[in-house]
Protein backbone atom coordinates (compact mmCIF):
# COMPACT_ATOMS: atom_id res chain seq x y z
CA UNK A 1 0.00 0.00 0.00
CA UNK A 2 1.50 3.31 -0.85
CA UNK A 3 0.32 6.57 1.58
CA UNK A 4 -0.49 9.27 -0.05
CA UNK A 5 -2.01 12.82 0.78
CA UNK A 6 -4.92 13.99 -2.02
CA UNK A 7 -5.05 17.70 -1.64
CA UNK A 8 -8.28 19.28 -2.33
CA UNK A 9 -9.74 23.18 -3.27
CA UNK A 10 -9.17 25.43 -0.01
CA UNK A 11 -12.29 27.55 0.78
CA UNK A 12 -12.26 31.04 -0.93
CA UNK A 13 -11.05 33.70 1.32
CA UNK A 14 -13.30 36.37 2.68
CA UNK A 15 -12.22 39.56 1.17
CA UNK A 16 -11.74 37.84 -2.45
CA UNK A 17 -15.00 37.61 -5.16
CA UNK A 18 -14.81 34.26 -7.30
CA UNK A 19 -15.67 34.28 -10.85
CA UNK A 20 -15.78 31.98 -13.52
CA UNK A 21 -14.15 33.01 -16.40
CA UNK A 22 -15.54 31.09 -19.57
CA UNK A 23 -12.67 31.10 -22.60
CA UNK A 24 -13.35 30.38 -25.98
CA UNK A 25 -13.96 26.84 -25.54
CA UNK A 26 -16.18 27.07 -23.56
CA UNK A 27 -14.22 25.64 -20.30
CA UNK A 28 -15.00 28.03 -17.13
CA UNK A 29 -11.82 28.60 -15.08
CA UNK A 30 -12.00 29.49 -11.75
CA UNK A 31 -10.98 32.55 -10.61
CA UNK A 32 -10.55 35.22 -7.55
CA UNK A 33 -10.04 39.19 -7.78
CA UNK A 34 -8.88 41.23 -4.95
CA UNK A 35 -9.47 44.90 -4.87
CA UNK A 36 -7.71 47.42 -3.42
CA UNK A 37 -10.29 48.54 0.01
CA UNK A 38 -8.74 52.06 0.10
CA UNK A 39 -8.20 53.31 -3.83
CA UNK A 40 -10.56 53.76 -5.62
CA UNK A 41 -10.74 52.10 -9.29
CA UNK A 42 -9.96 51.77 -11.76
CA UNK A 43 -6.79 49.85 -11.20
CA UNK A 44 -3.86 47.90 -13.14
CA UNK A 45 -4.42 44.30 -12.38
CA UNK A 46 -2.23 41.24 -11.66
CA UNK A 47 -2.57 38.39 -13.24
CA UNK A 48 -1.42 34.76 -11.53
CA UNK A 49 -2.53 31.84 -13.53
CA UNK A 50 -1.16 28.29 -11.42
CA UNK A 51 -1.96 24.75 -11.16
CA UNK A 52 -1.37 24.43 -7.25
CA UNK A 53 -4.73 25.75 -5.78
CA UNK A 54 -5.16 29.46 -6.33
CA UNK A 55 -6.98 29.65 -2.39
CA UNK A 56 -4.56 26.84 -0.61
CA UNK A 57 -1.44 27.53 1.78
CA UNK A 58 1.36 26.17 -0.35
CA UNK A 59 1.49 28.86 -2.58
CA UNK A 60 0.56 31.61 -0.18
CA UNK A 61 -1.78 33.15 -3.04
CA UNK A 62 -4.15 34.77 -0.93
CA UNK A 63 -1.33 36.68 0.80
CA UNK A 64 0.19 37.71 -2.11
CA UNK A 65 -2.96 39.28 -3.55
CA UNK A 66 -3.51 40.95 -0.74
CA UNK A 67 0.17 42.73 -0.75
CA UNK A 68 -0.53 43.37 -3.97
CA UNK A 69 -3.54 45.50 -3.63
CA UNK A 70 -1.45 47.29 -0.51
CA UNK A 71 0.03 48.71 -3.79
CA UNK A 72 -3.05 49.56 -5.53
CA UNK A 73 -2.79 46.70 -7.97
CA UNK A 74 -6.44 44.02 -8.59
CA UNK A 75 -4.98 40.79 -7.41
CA UNK A 76 -6.62 38.25 -10.08
CA UNK A 77 -5.26 34.47 -9.09
CA UNK A 78 -6.53 31.77 -11.59
CA UNK A 79 -6.68 28.27 -11.05
CA UNK A 80 -5.34 26.82 -14.92
CA UNK A 81 -7.90 24.42 -16.67
CA UNK A 82 -8.23 21.29 -15.11
CA UNK A 83 -7.13 22.36 -11.71
CA UNK A 84 -9.12 22.04 -8.47
CA UNK A 85 -12.46 24.92 -9.20
CA UNK A 86 -11.56 24.91 -12.72
CA UNK A 87 -13.28 23.04 -15.78
CA UNK A 88 -11.21 21.05 -18.75
CA UNK A 89 -8.83 18.34 -19.38
CA UNK A 90 -5.96 18.52 -16.88
CA UNK A 91 -3.40 18.39 -19.57
CA UNK A 92 0.07 20.12 -18.72
CA UNK A 93 1.12 22.96 -21.18
CA UNK A 94 -1.39 22.56 -23.38
CA UNK A 95 -3.44 25.53 -23.25
CA UNK A 96 -1.64 28.15 -21.83
CA UNK A 97 -1.51 30.60 -24.04
CA UNK A 98 -4.83 30.79 -25.37
CA UNK A 99 -6.39 30.91 -21.63
CA UNK A 100 -3.77 33.44 -21.01
CA UNK A 101 -5.39 35.54 -24.11
CA UNK A 102 -8.90 35.29 -23.08
CA UNK A 103 -8.40 35.68 -19.26
CA UNK A 104 -6.60 38.93 -19.71
CA UNK A 105 -9.84 39.80 -22.56
CA UNK A 106 -11.24 39.18 -19.20
CA UNK A 107 -9.86 41.28 -16.95
CA UNK A 108 -9.60 44.44 -19.54
CA UNK A 109 -13.58 44.19 -20.10
CA UNK A 110 -14.13 44.17 -16.14
CA UNK A 111 -15.19 47.40 -14.68
CA UNK A 112 -12.60 47.86 -12.18
CA UNK A 113 -9.79 47.32 -14.18
CA UNK A 114 -7.56 50.27 -16.07
CA UNK A 115 -6.51 48.08 -19.36
CA UNK A 116 -3.24 47.35 -18.08
CA UNK A 117 -2.73 43.64 -17.10
CA UNK A 118 0.51 42.34 -15.69
CA UNK A 119 1.74 38.79 -14.78
CA UNK A 120 4.28 36.92 -12.43
CA UNK A 121 4.72 33.81 -10.46
CA UNK A 122 7.45 31.22 -10.29
CA UNK A 123 8.01 27.89 -11.64
CA UNK A 124 4.81 26.52 -13.54
CA UNK A 125 2.99 30.07 -12.77
CA UNK A 126 5.63 32.26 -13.86
CA UNK A 127 5.34 29.74 -17.37
CA UNK A 128 2.19 30.60 -17.44
CA UNK A 129 3.58 34.50 -17.95
CA UNK A 130 5.37 33.84 -20.29
CA UNK A 131 2.79 31.78 -22.81
CA UNK A 132 0.66 34.89 -21.92
CA UNK A 133 3.49 36.69 -23.20
CA UNK A 134 3.56 34.29 -26.84
CA UNK A 135 -0.14 35.61 -27.08
CA UNK A 136 0.79 39.06 -27.94
CA UNK A 137 -2.17 40.20 -25.90
CA UNK A 138 -1.75 44.26 -26.36
CA UNK A 139 -3.16 44.52 -22.77
CA UNK A 140 -0.49 42.22 -21.11
CA UNK A 141 2.32 45.31 -20.23
CA UNK A 142 4.61 43.64 -18.34
CA UNK A 143 5.72 39.80 -17.09
CA UNK A 144 8.19 38.84 -14.25
CA UNK A 145 8.33 35.16 -14.26
CA UNK A 146 10.56 33.27 -11.61
CA UNK A 147 12.34 30.15 -11.28
CA UNK A 148 10.48 29.18 -14.53
CA UNK A 149 11.15 28.59 -18.02
CA UNK A 150 9.13 27.76 -21.70
CA UNK A 151 10.54 24.29 -21.69
CA UNK A 152 9.25 23.12 -18.42
CA UNK A 153 8.93 19.28 -18.50
CA UNK A 154 11.25 18.66 -21.17
CA UNK A 155 14.55 17.26 -21.28
CA UNK A 156 17.01 20.22 -22.55
CA UNK A 157 20.20 19.32 -24.37
CA UNK A 158 23.00 21.92 -23.53
CA UNK A 159 24.83 24.19 -25.77
CA UNK A 160 27.29 21.73 -26.94
CA UNK A 161 24.12 19.68 -28.43
CA UNK A 162 24.20 17.04 -25.85
CA UNK A 163 21.36 15.71 -23.90
CA UNK A 164 20.83 16.77 -20.72
CA UNK A 165 20.16 13.88 -18.34
CA UNK A 166 16.64 13.36 -16.98
CA UNK A 167 15.28 15.05 -13.71
CA UNK A 168 13.28 12.16 -11.57
CA UNK A 169 11.06 14.81 -10.74
CA UNK A 170 9.90 15.28 -14.22
CA UNK A 171 7.80 12.29 -13.95
CA UNK A 172 7.43 12.21 -10.50
CA UNK A 173 5.56 16.08 -10.89
CA UNK A 174 3.26 14.76 -13.54
CA UNK A 175 2.18 11.79 -11.46
CA UNK A 176 1.41 14.07 -8.67
CA UNK A 177 0.02 17.77 -10.02
CA UNK A 178 -1.27 16.48 -13.13
CA UNK A 179 -3.66 13.45 -12.76
CA UNK A 180 -6.64 15.13 -11.97
CA UNK A 181 -7.92 18.96 -10.28
CA UNK A 182 -6.76 17.76 -7.07
CA UNK A 183 -2.91 17.22 -6.15
CA UNK A 184 -1.66 13.74 -4.77
CA UNK A 185 1.43 14.34 -2.06
CA UNK A 186 3.46 10.97 -2.44
CA UNK A 187 6.64 9.40 -2.64
CA UNK A 188 7.63 6.89 -5.14
CA UNK A 189 9.88 4.30 -4.39
CA UNK A 190 13.24 5.11 -6.32
CA UNK A 191 14.56 1.43 -5.46
CA UNK A 192 12.54 -0.10 -7.93
CA UNK A 193 12.91 -1.53 -11.34
CA UNK A 194 11.60 -0.58 -13.08
CA UNK A 195 11.19 2.50 -12.00
CA UNK A 196 7.91 3.05 -13.64
CA UNK A 197 6.51 0.18 -11.28
CA UNK A 198 6.04 1.97 -8.32
CA UNK A 199 4.18 4.85 -10.46
CA UNK A 200 1.83 2.07 -11.96
CA UNK A 201 1.37 1.21 -8.25
CA UNK A 202 0.59 4.32 -7.15
CA UNK A 203 -1.86 5.00 -9.66
CA UNK A 204 -3.88 1.31 -8.76
CA UNK A 205 -3.81 2.75 -5.49
CA UNK A 206 -5.98 5.58 -6.00
CA UNK A 207 -7.56 4.27 -9.03
CA UNK A 208 -6.50 7.01 -11.80
CA UNK A 209 -3.54 7.88 -14.12
CA UNK A 210 -1.94 10.70 -15.47
CA UNK A 211 -2.04 11.38 -18.73
CA UNK A 212 1.14 13.12 -19.18
CA UNK A 213 2.76 10.45 -17.12
CA UNK A 214 1.67 7.84 -19.58
CA UNK A 215 2.42 10.39 -22.54
CA UNK A 216 6.02 10.34 -21.67
CA UNK A 217 5.94 6.42 -22.84
CA UNK A 218 4.04 7.00 -26.01
CA UNK A 219 5.46 10.41 -27.89
CA UNK A 220 3.38 10.00 -30.55
CA UNK A 221 0.60 11.10 -27.55
CA UNK A 222 2.71 13.44 -26.33
CA UNK A 223 2.40 17.54 -26.02
CA UNK A 224 5.19 19.20 -26.56
CA UNK A 225 4.89 22.81 -24.32
CA UNK A 226 4.81 26.14 -27.14
CA UNK A 227 8.75 26.53 -27.88
CA UNK A 228 10.39 29.74 -26.61
CA UNK A 229 10.69 30.44 -30.50
CA UNK A 230 7.06 31.08 -30.45
CA UNK A 231 7.92 33.88 -27.95
CA UNK A 232 10.71 35.25 -30.18
CA UNK A 233 8.47 35.43 -33.11
CA UNK A 234 6.28 37.46 -31.23
CA UNK A 235 6.50 40.81 -32.83
CA UNK A 236 5.08 42.66 -29.52
CA UNK A 237 7.35 42.28 -26.69
CA UNK A 238 6.80 43.43 -22.92
CA UNK A 239 9.58 44.53 -20.14
CA UNK A 240 10.11 41.37 -18.76
CA UNK A 241 11.70 40.80 -14.94
CA UNK A 242 13.68 37.16 -15.26
CA UNK A 243 14.64 35.81 -11.56
CA UNK A 244 16.85 32.94 -11.23
CA UNK A 245 17.61 31.04 -8.29
CA UNK A 246 21.52 29.77 -8.08
CA UNK A 247 19.95 26.95 -6.49
CA UNK A 248 17.37 26.28 -8.20
CA UNK A 249 16.66 22.95 -9.66
CA UNK A 250 14.60 24.30 -12.76
CA UNK A 251 17.69 26.84 -13.60
CA UNK A 252 18.46 24.91 -16.53
CA UNK A 253 15.13 25.65 -18.14
CA UNK A 254 15.61 29.41 -16.74
CA UNK A 255 18.59 29.74 -18.57
CA UNK A 256 17.69 28.22 -22.18
CA UNK A 257 15.65 31.03 -22.20
CA UNK A 258 17.59 33.40 -20.75
CA UNK A 259 20.53 32.31 -23.77
CA UNK A 260 18.16 32.87 -26.57
CA UNK A 261 16.37 35.92 -24.92
CA UNK A 262 19.96 38.13 -24.56
CA UNK A 263 20.87 37.23 -28.15
CA UNK A 264 16.94 38.28 -29.74
CA UNK A 265 17.55 42.21 -31.11
CA UNK A 266 14.19 42.87 -29.27
CA UNK A 267 13.49 40.88 -26.35
CA UNK A 268 17.07 41.97 -25.14
CA UNK A 269 16.32 45.74 -24.62
CA UNK A 270 13.06 44.20 -22.92
CA UNK A 271 15.06 41.91 -20.65
CA UNK A 272 15.62 42.42 -17.25
CA UNK A 273 17.66 39.38 -14.93
CA UNK A 274 17.70 39.07 -11.00
CA UNK A 275 19.78 36.04 -10.01
CA UNK A 276 19.07 35.64 -6.17
CA UNK A 277 21.04 32.62 -3.90
CA UNK A 278 17.81 30.60 -3.63
CA UNK A 279 16.36 27.08 -4.39
CA UNK A 280 12.98 26.47 -5.85
CA UNK A 281 10.68 26.83 -2.42
CA UNK A 282 12.69 30.32 -1.91
CA UNK A 283 14.96 29.21 1.04
CA UNK A 284 17.68 31.53 1.17
CA UNK A 285 21.56 30.25 1.23
CA UNK A 286 21.74 32.49 4.44
CA UNK A 287 18.46 30.52 5.85
CA UNK A 288 19.71 26.84 4.88
CA UNK A 289 19.55 24.77 6.63
CA UNK A 290 15.53 25.36 7.66
CA UNK A 291 13.76 23.85 10.63
CA UNK A 292 10.85 21.28 9.51
CA UNK A 293 8.74 24.04 11.39
CA UNK A 294 10.10 26.64 9.34
CA UNK A 295 7.29 29.52 8.98
CA UNK A 296 6.68 31.86 6.61
CA UNK A 297 5.77 35.38 7.76
CA UNK A 298 4.57 38.41 5.23
CA UNK A 299 8.82 40.15 5.76
CA UNK A 300 9.27 36.74 3.30
CA UNK A 301 6.57 37.24 0.95
CA UNK A 302 7.42 40.58 0.71
CA UNK A 303 11.13 39.84 0.01
CA UNK A 304 9.74 37.54 -2.94
CA UNK A 305 7.20 39.91 -4.30
CA UNK A 306 8.66 43.39 -3.98
CA UNK A 307 11.34 43.43 -7.07
CA UNK A 308 8.48 42.27 -9.30
CA UNK A 309 6.25 45.08 -7.65
CA UNK A 310 8.95 47.69 -7.85
CA UNK A 311 9.24 46.64 -11.56
CA UNK A 312 5.50 46.57 -12.59
CA UNK A 313 5.42 50.12 -10.60
CA UNK A 314 8.03 51.77 -13.16
CA UNK A 315 6.95 50.03 -16.31
CA UNK A 316 2.95 49.39 -16.07
CA UNK A 317 2.29 52.35 -13.83
CA UNK A 318 4.63 54.74 -14.80
CA UNK A 319 5.48 56.01 -10.88
CA UNK A 320 8.74 57.72 -10.63
CA UNK A 321 11.52 55.72 -8.53
CA UNK A 322 14.88 54.75 -8.51
CA UNK A 323 15.79 53.34 -12.38
CA UNK A 324 15.62 49.62 -12.88
CA UNK A 325 19.28 47.90 -12.88
CA UNK A 326 19.09 45.54 -16.45
CA UNK A 327 21.16 43.04 -14.39
CA UNK A 328 20.95 42.53 -9.78
CA UNK A 329 22.39 39.87 -9.00
CA UNK A 330 23.26 38.54 -5.23
CA UNK A 331 26.38 36.92 -4.39
CA UNK A 332 26.62 34.02 -2.47
CA UNK A 333 28.12 34.62 1.18
CA UNK A 334 28.32 38.52 -0.50
CA UNK A 335 25.99 40.89 -1.17
CA UNK A 336 23.53 42.09 -4.14
CA UNK A 337 24.96 43.97 -6.67
CA UNK A 338 23.99 45.56 -10.12
CA UNK A 339 24.81 46.53 -13.59
CA UNK A 340 23.95 46.81 -17.24
CA UNK A 341 25.54 43.15 -18.76
CA UNK A 342 25.57 39.32 -17.58
CA UNK A 343 28.25 38.12 -17.20
CA UNK A 344 29.16 41.64 -15.36
CA UNK A 345 32.03 43.75 -17.60
CA UNK A 346 34.51 43.78 -14.63
CA UNK A 347 34.87 39.94 -14.77
CA UNK A 348 37.74 38.01 -16.93
CA UNK A 349 37.48 34.51 -17.61
CA UNK A 350 39.86 32.18 -15.21
CA UNK A 351 40.75 28.56 -16.33
CA UNK A 352 41.62 25.84 -14.40
CA UNK A 353 42.93 22.72 -15.40
CA UNK A 354 42.35 19.29 -13.82
CA UNK A 355 45.97 18.18 -13.30
CA UNK A 356 47.21 14.23 -11.45
CA UNK A 357 51.30 14.69 -10.19
CA UNK A 358 52.54 13.06 -7.66
CA UNK A 359 49.16 11.35 -6.95
CA UNK A 360 47.71 14.39 -6.09
CA UNK A 361 44.44 15.67 -8.15
CA UNK A 362 44.62 19.24 -8.59
CA UNK A 363 42.37 22.46 -10.26
CA UNK A 364 45.34 24.61 -11.30
CA UNK A 365 45.74 27.91 -13.18
CA UNK A 366 49.42 26.57 -14.90
CA UNK A 367 48.95 24.27 -18.01
CA UNK A 368 49.85 21.16 -16.65
CA UNK A 369 53.23 19.34 -18.73
CA UNK A 370 52.02 16.07 -19.01
CA UNK A 371 48.21 14.12 -19.36
CA UNK A 372 47.01 11.05 -17.14
CA UNK A 373 43.94 9.09 -17.55
CA UNK A 374 41.80 8.02 -14.67
CA UNK A 375 38.73 5.15 -14.67
CA UNK A 376 36.43 4.47 -11.92
CA UNK A 377 33.66 2.15 -11.54
CA UNK A 378 29.97 2.76 -12.21
CA UNK A 379 27.64 0.60 -10.17
CA UNK A 380 23.91 1.19 -10.74
CA UNK A 381 23.20 -0.83 -7.44
CA UNK A 382 25.30 1.46 -5.61
CA UNK A 383 24.72 5.19 -7.27
CA UNK A 384 26.28 8.13 -6.01
CA UNK A 385 23.69 9.99 -3.54
CA UNK A 386 21.85 13.38 -4.61
CA UNK A 387 22.06 16.45 -2.37
CA UNK A 388 19.30 16.52 -0.35
CA UNK A 389 16.18 14.73 0.28
CA UNK A 390 14.17 17.04 -2.23
CA UNK A 391 15.70 18.32 -5.42
CA UNK A 392 13.30 21.50 -5.09
CA UNK A 393 14.30 22.30 -1.61
CA UNK A 394 17.82 21.22 -1.85
CA UNK A 395 18.84 24.11 0.67
CA UNK A 396 16.49 22.47 3.56
CA UNK A 397 18.78 20.23 4.29
CA UNK A 398 22.04 21.66 3.96
CA UNK A 399 24.84 19.66 4.45
CA UNK A 400 28.36 19.40 4.30
CA UNK A 401 29.15 16.92 1.38
CA UNK A 402 32.85 16.04 2.10
CA UNK A 403 32.37 12.38 2.03
CA UNK A 404 31.11 11.99 -1.16
CA UNK A 405 34.70 12.75 -2.53
CA UNK A 406 35.88 9.93 -0.55
CA UNK A 407 33.72 7.69 -2.75
CA UNK A 408 35.77 4.97 -5.11
CA UNK A 409 33.48 5.90 -7.90
CA UNK A 410 34.09 9.71 -7.00
CA UNK A 411 36.90 11.67 -8.96
CA UNK A 412 37.65 15.17 -7.12
CA UNK A 413 40.02 17.78 -7.89
CA UNK A 414 41.00 20.34 -5.38
CA UNK A 415 42.55 23.74 -5.99
CA UNK A 416 44.54 25.88 -3.87
CA UNK A 417 43.68 27.80 -1.11
CA UNK A 418 42.36 31.27 -1.91
CA UNK A 419 44.77 34.31 -0.60
CA UNK A 420 42.12 36.69 -0.84
CA UNK A 421 38.14 36.70 -0.87
CA UNK A 422 37.40 35.54 -4.66
CA UNK A 423 33.92 36.43 -6.50
CA UNK A 424 33.51 34.04 -9.40
CA UNK A 425 29.97 35.63 -11.48
CA UNK A 426 29.25 33.96 -14.87
CA UNK A 427 29.10 30.78 -16.57
CA UNK A 428 30.73 27.44 -15.41
CA UNK A 429 31.76 25.11 -18.23
CA UNK A 430 33.90 21.49 -17.83
CA UNK A 431 35.57 20.09 -21.45
CA UNK A 432 37.09 17.32 -20.29
CA UNK A 433 38.07 14.11 -21.74
CA UNK A 434 35.91 11.03 -21.41
CA UNK A 435 35.02 7.70 -22.46
CA UNK A 436 33.30 4.51 -21.06
CA UNK A 437 32.75 0.85 -22.37
CA UNK A 438 29.06 1.34 -22.44
CA UNK A 439 27.22 2.87 -25.65
CA UNK A 440 25.22 5.33 -23.27
CA UNK A 441 26.64 6.85 -19.71
CA UNK A 442 26.24 10.39 -17.69
CA UNK A 443 28.54 12.17 -16.77
CA UNK A 444 27.98 14.52 -13.28
CA UNK A 445 30.00 17.05 -12.29
CA UNK A 446 30.10 19.45 -8.78
CA UNK A 447 32.12 22.51 -8.29
CA UNK A 448 32.71 22.69 -4.33
CA UNK A 449 33.43 25.14 -1.87
CA UNK A 450 35.85 23.67 0.34
CA UNK A 451 36.21 25.08 3.65
CA UNK A 452 39.20 25.64 6.17
CA UNK A 453 37.88 22.71 8.13
CA UNK A 454 37.94 20.39 5.02
CA UNK A 455 33.72 20.62 4.80
CA UNK A 456 32.76 20.84 1.22
CA UNK A 457 29.59 22.71 0.24
CA UNK A 458 27.84 22.96 -3.08
CA UNK A 459 28.40 26.15 -5.69
CA UNK A 460 26.91 24.68 -9.15
CA UNK A 461 26.68 21.74 -10.84
CA UNK A 462 25.87 20.41 -14.09
CA UNK A 463 25.48 16.84 -16.47
CA UNK A 464 25.55 15.59 -19.51
CA UNK A 465 24.04 12.46 -21.09
CA UNK A 466 27.06 11.30 -23.91
CA UNK A 467 26.65 8.63 -26.38
CA UNK A 468 30.00 7.25 -26.59
CA UNK A 469 31.55 7.47 -29.72
CA UNK A 470 34.50 4.95 -30.36
CA UNK A 471 37.83 5.35 -28.47
CA UNK A 472 35.54 8.44 -26.60
CA UNK A 473 36.18 11.86 -27.16
CA UNK A 474 35.80 15.37 -25.47
CA UNK A 475 32.95 15.23 -23.42
CA UNK A 476 31.58 19.74 -22.25
CA UNK A 477 29.18 19.90 -19.16
CA UNK A 478 27.46 23.10 -18.79
CA UNK A 479 27.17 24.18 -15.27
CA UNK A 480 25.12 26.83 -15.73
CA UNK A 481 25.92 30.16 -13.62
CA UNK A 482 27.60 31.13 -10.21
CA UNK A 483 27.94 34.17 -8.34
CA UNK A 484 29.41 33.12 -5.38
CA UNK A 485 32.56 34.74 -3.08
CA UNK A 486 35.23 32.17 -2.27
CA UNK A 487 36.22 33.43 0.98
CA UNK A 488 39.66 33.74 1.83
CA UNK A 489 41.47 29.98 2.89
CA UNK A 490 38.84 28.52 0.92
CA UNK A 491 39.55 26.15 -1.73
CA UNK A 492 37.22 25.56 -5.20
CA UNK A 493 36.95 21.61 -5.65
CA UNK A 494 35.50 19.54 -8.40
CA UNK A 495 33.88 16.17 -8.40
CA UNK A 496 33.22 13.89 -11.18
CA UNK A 497 30.60 11.32 -11.28
CA UNK A 498 28.56 8.84 -13.25
CA UNK A 499 25.45 9.45 -11.08
CA UNK A 500 23.51 11.48 -8.95
CA UNK A 501 20.87 9.57 -7.49
CA UNK A 502 17.40 9.58 -6.94
CA UNK A 503 17.28 13.56 -8.39
CA UNK A 504 18.89 12.52 -11.94
CA UNK A 505 17.87 8.94 -13.70
CA UNK A 506 21.03 6.28 -13.91
CA UNK A 507 21.24 5.15 -17.86
CA UNK A 508 20.67 1.21 -18.28
CA UNK A 509 24.06 1.80 -19.96
CA UNK A 510 22.01 2.18 -23.15
CA UNK A 511 19.26 3.94 -25.36
CA UNK A 512 16.41 2.25 -23.43
CA UNK A 513 13.85 4.36 -21.21
CA UNK A 514 15.64 4.60 -17.33
CA UNK A 515 12.00 4.12 -16.48
CA UNK A 516 11.51 0.71 -18.28
CA UNK A 517 14.37 -0.62 -17.90
CA UNK A 518 14.99 -3.73 -15.16
CA UNK A 519 19.04 -4.17 -15.87
CA UNK A 520 21.35 -1.47 -15.37
CA UNK A 521 24.76 -1.93 -16.51
CA UNK A 522 28.15 -1.42 -14.57
CA UNK A 523 30.73 0.37 -15.97
CA UNK A 524 33.98 1.61 -16.41
CA UNK A 525 34.39 5.21 -16.91
CA UNK A 526 37.42 7.49 -17.80
CA UNK A 527 38.65 11.08 -18.15
CA UNK A 528 41.48 12.91 -19.07
CA UNK A 529 43.77 15.74 -17.31
CA UNK A 530 46.24 17.85 -19.01
CA UNK A 531 45.89 20.43 -21.58
CA UNK A 532 42.25 19.36 -22.44
CA UNK A 533 40.82 18.87 -18.83
CA UNK A 534 39.72 22.44 -18.40
CA UNK A 535 37.22 24.13 -15.87
CA UNK A 536 36.41 27.70 -17.29
CA UNK A 537 34.61 30.49 -14.86
CA UNK A 538 34.53 34.12 -14.62
CA UNK A 539 36.19 36.18 -11.79
CA UNK A 540 36.00 39.73 -10.76
CA UNK A 541 39.66 41.58 -10.64
CA UNK A 542 41.08 41.79 -7.50
CA UNK A 543 40.50 45.37 -6.78
CA UNK A 544 36.62 44.08 -6.69
CA UNK A 545 37.04 42.25 -2.97
CA UNK A 546 35.96 43.08 0.03
CA UNK A 547 34.59 41.26 3.04
CA UNK A 548 31.02 42.61 1.88
CA UNK A 549 31.56 42.11 -1.60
Amino acid sequence: MIRYLRVTAAPVPDDATEHKVVVRDGVALATDVYLPSDKPGPHPAILVRLPYDKDGAYCYMPRFARLMTQRGYAAVIQDVRGKFRSQGATEFGRHEVDDGWDTIDWIVSQPWSDGNVAMCGDSYYGYTSLAAAMSGHPALKAIAPRLTGTQLSMTLTNPDGDRDVEQTARRAYLASVYIEQDTYEWEPDWSRRPLRESFEEFFAEIGRRSAGFDAEFAPETSHVPPPLERLLLQERTVPLLFTVGWFDNCAPWSWHDIRALMEHPAWSRQLHLRMEPIDHENLRLDEAPAPPDRSIGDDVLARILDPTLDFFDHFVRGIPGPPIPRVSYEICHGRVHSGESWPPEDTHEVRMFLSEQGGKRTLTPEQPAASTRISWSHDPADPVPSIGRNPFAILYDWHDISDTGHRADVVQFTGPAAEHDQIYAGPVALQVPFSADVQVTHLHARLLDIDTDGRAFLIAKGQTRVVMPAGGGLATVDLLHVGYRLRRGHRLALQLMSSDFPHYVMTPGDDGDPFEAVDFVASKQSIGTGESAVLSLRALAPSGHSPAS
